[in-house]
């Protein structure tokens, strides 16, 4: 397992697009952060003491993505290369690979975000004070904003990963990626209405949400998001380990 391991970090540290899009979310956070929600903020906003702890939130929401997208890279490389083949045949389980995968993407995703998501309430205070403003004594919940950023953070990786491993090409997944949280979500949204709560990435972007919308709020969407990804990964894995590799 402890080779698999290495051999997972060994794969996503070399490949180039880990740091771009790495580079880029730190340019998006810095943007957003320091000019939009920090230089701009308005004196309304100044007088707000919950005002850092949503940009906490909205810079996770806003990296999400592109953390989780690593995974899917990690894992959709190989079978674009084809490369997976070597990977399958140089151990000695199926699942111990599938399982390396698993957690070096969700260590990754994990890391990633809740650095981004310090850095995003100090980039803040760092933009109001070069425009001259100072904020109102801000109110900080640390271990909700920190079990919610992690489990947002895992909860995108696990959906990106679970979509590579079922469709198992590279671009298919992406493309899914990109359209099932948004436009996918929202045509099933007109037809569960009230029901919408029970679809995957809408209840996954309730947990970071600065103001939840469903009933339970964080904590019923984190079960909602674990039951799919549970019941996904043992539908992955079970085809996993009864397909070919290509």
């Amino acid at each position: 397992m402890n080779n698999a391991l290495r051999a997972e970090v060994r794969k996503m540290l070399t490949v180039r697009t880990t740091y771009y899009l790495m580079g880029f979310s730190l340019f998006l956070v810095l943007l957003l952060a320091g000019f939009i929600t920090g230089y701009r903020v308005t004196h309304a906003q100044l007088l707000d003491p919950t005002y850092l702890s949503q940009q906490v939130l909205q810079a996770v929401d806003a990296v999400g993505f592109f953390a989780a997208l690593v995974g899917v890279l990690l894992f959709a490389n190989e079978y674009r290369h084809n490369t997976i083949i070597y990977t399958l045949t140089l151990s000695r389980s199926r699942s111990q690979v599938l399982a390396a995968k698993i957690i070096v993407a969700s260590l990754f995703a994990m890391l990633t975000v809740l650095l981004l998501g310090i850095i995003s309430p100090l980039v803040t205070l760092l933009g109001a004070h070069l425009h001259g403003y100072h904020f109102a004594p801000q109110t900080l919940h640390y271990g909700d904003l920190l079990w919610r950023t992690l489990f947002y953070a895992w909860g995108y990786a696990m959906f990106g990963l679970i979509i590579i491993a079922l469709i198992r090409n590279q671009i298919a997944a992406i493309v899914t990626l990109l359209i099932a949280p948004g436009t996918l979500e929202g045509i099933l949204s007109l037809l569960l209405k009230n029901n919408t709560r029970y679809l995957p990435f809408t209840a996954l972007k309730n947990v970071p949400a600065v103001h939840p919308m469903f009933t339970g709020k964080p904590g019923f969407s984190a079960l909602v998001v674990t039951t799919y990804i549970v019941v996904a990964w043992i539908i992955a894995w079970l085809l996993f380990l009864r397909r070919d590799a290509n």
